[in-house]
């Protein structure tokens, strides 16, 4: 099973709750998408919260889902961005749709003004 990993960071503009929920506005307003919300995990430790999101999507061409996963964390003024997707079915070669699961959650952050890079 193949999977994308991208990395981004901002200096904080906006709570992590209202970030989840641009995340998942960004996502309504896709076009052929139908990304479903599953579950999230919230925690705070001293200063340092940490917000993991979960979504799925099913992709028409692999006729599999993917899933995303989208971990925020927030220290010191500033927050991070971990994206992971995996799924999306794989034989001899990657189908890619890990690959646009984890740039729809990478646009998303940026539209919120996060930058970063794919690992």
């Amino acid at each position: 099973m193949a999977s994308k990993k991208v990395e981004m960071y901002a200096k904080k503009r906006y709570e992590l709750d209202e970030i989840k929920n641009k995340i998942k506005e960004e996502f309504d307003k896709r076009k052929f998408s139908d990304v479903e919300f599953k579950d999230e995990i919230i925690r705070e430790l001293g200063d340092t919260k940490t917000l993991l999101l979960i979504f799925e999507n099913w992709f028409l061409r692999t006729r599999s889902y993917a899933s995303l996963v989208i971990m925020l964390s927030e220290y010191q003024g500033y927050q991070s961005a971990d994206i992971i997707a995996t799924g999306g079915k794989e034989a001899f070669f990657s189908f890619g749709a890990e690959g646009d699961f984890a740039k729809f959650g990478e646009d998303a952050l940026k539209n919120l003004g996060f930058q970063g890079k794919v690992r």
